[in-house]
């Protein structure tokens, strides 16, 4: 169908911290672009519902074998736009197939894209196909600053099938980078899965609940699967994961309980001693539990439950075919105010998305003048407010996070700012609509 974008943007919900956040340091923001009318028309994928996987690696550039369109292990130079498989590897010879991880029919995908061995602050940003040479994105991904190891989940409308499998394309604005990539989910026509929009809720804060610190090479079970959350029949979750305090540079990995651990494949990289947060979508296990995963020294992890997938949800996903830039606080109407909730009108008033019950965005926050978070929620008169957070920033810090979360009938969700002023970056890439 055709759709037509409006004002603003949104997010998901997940936590609020009272120790740092992120590594200070400035990585730069996607340029500044006006957000689009409301009269600016968007391609978007006929709606599908949801399949989850275990994180399955398709791509790692710093690895000739997990570079499965021509086998070269180099890094992303400055303005280049590199499109890859969704695929384990292809054959050079004919047919010339590659091994694909996900059906040809395919809409979007659920990815989590992290950037390693970055020369320079930088931003990437996915898409479904490739842009002209010399020209960038209007909307970033994933930002980062020299030498840091940051991850971000990414939901991208894939783009045309290619030697048997969907391609998507990731571009690097500056300097050069690694780029990894692991798929944890796809949205296809005919799939019974579908999204439920939830009141965010903690359920673990190994701060205060007694459980403490996880080790190194050690797995924390979480169950997920709860009538009190609206979770009961949950397929999938939708988790918003942070890590904190860890002794040394480390990931967390989310997956099944009662399945292997992935060989390959990361939902949160973090730095010693600093507090990243990422989303994560995980299949929930037979129990009704998921497993987190820690690798080296020792971290506090937060589990917020944001959403689910599953028989009882009713919203199936359209993706936007090129994302698009909703709010820019840097262009238009200054800085979040301390203490502030701003409503954002996500879905467009003219009835282009009928039906729409939430948005799937990617939330950056720049220019801080104070350490804080943001918390983004259904909407002001939608019941309380959560106590949870879904971006963690300190001053001079550049930080993105995706985020799902429910819209109110107008079509709008509420992002309240806990701390000094700041700048809000939102870009959309799909709806949720019933029927």
């Amino acid at each position: 169908m055709r759709a037509r974008t409006a004002v603003s943007l949104a997010a998901l919900a997940a936590l609020s911290l009272t120790t740092p956040a992120l590594a200070a340091g400035v990585a730069t923001a996607a340029p500044a672009t006006p957000a689009a009318p409301a009269t600016a028309a968007a391609d978007v994928t006929a709606p599908a519902g949801f399949t989850g996987m275990v994180p399955t690696r398709v791509l790692d550039t710093r690895d000739f074998n997990k570079v499965p369109a021509t086998r070269t292990a180099r890094p992303l130079q400055a303005g280049e736009y590199f499109s890859t498989p969704l695929a384990t590897g292809c054959h050079s010879h004919p047919p010339q197939e590659c091994y694909s991880v996900v059906p040809a029919d395919v809409t979007a995908v659920v990815v989590n894209v992290t950037a390693t061995n970055p020369t320079t602050d930088g931003f990437l940003s996915i898409g479904s196909v490739p842009g002209q040479p010399g020209t960038r994105p209007a909307t970033s991904s994933i930002n980062f600053k020299a030498g840091q190891t940051v991850s971000n989940l990414v939901t991208v409308a894939v783009g045309p099938v290619s030697r048997t499998s969907p391609w998507i394309t990731v571009y690097n604005n500056w300097g050069t980078t690694d780029v990894v990539l692991d798929v944890v989910g796809y949205y296809r026509p005919g799939a019974t899965d579908r999204y439920g929009p939830l009141n965010p809720t903690r359920i673990a804060d190994s701060r205060t609940d007694g459980t403490g610190r996880l080790g190194g090479d050690a797995v924390r079970t979480y169950q997920v699967r709860r009538p009190e959350l609206g979770t009961a029949n949950a397929t999938s979750v939708i988790l918003n994961v942070t890590a904190t305090d860890g002794t040394w540079d480390s990931y967390l990995t989310a997956y099944p309980s009662g399945s292997p651990r992935p060989a390959s494949g990361s939902n949160v990289n973090f730095p010693v001693g600093r507090t990243v947060a990422n989303q994560v979508v995980v299949p929930v296990g037979a129990d009704g539990k998921i497993d987190i995963y820690n690798h080296a020294g020792w971290a506090h992890v937060i589990v917020d439950v944001v959403g689910s997938y599953g028989p009882d949800g009713q919203g199936l996903f359209s993706a936007l075919r090129t994302p698009v830039r909703i709010r820019d606080s840097r262009e238009a109407g200054g800085k979040l105010l301390p203490l502030s909730t701003t409503d954002l009108q996500a879905v467009p008033t003219d009835g282009s998305v009928p039906n729409a019950m939430g948005v799937e965005a990617n939330l950056t926050v720049t220019d801080a003048d104070e350490s804080g978070y943001l918390t983004v929620f259904r909407g002001q008169g939608q019941g309380t407010r959560p106590d949870t957070s879904t971006v963690n920033f300190e001053p001079g810090q550049t930080v993105a996070n995706s985020a799902t979360t429910a819209v109110t009938g107008r079509g709008t969700y509420s992002v309240y700012n806990h701390s000094g002023p700041v700048h809000l970056i939102a870009d959309l890439t799909g709806y949720f609509v019933t029927g």
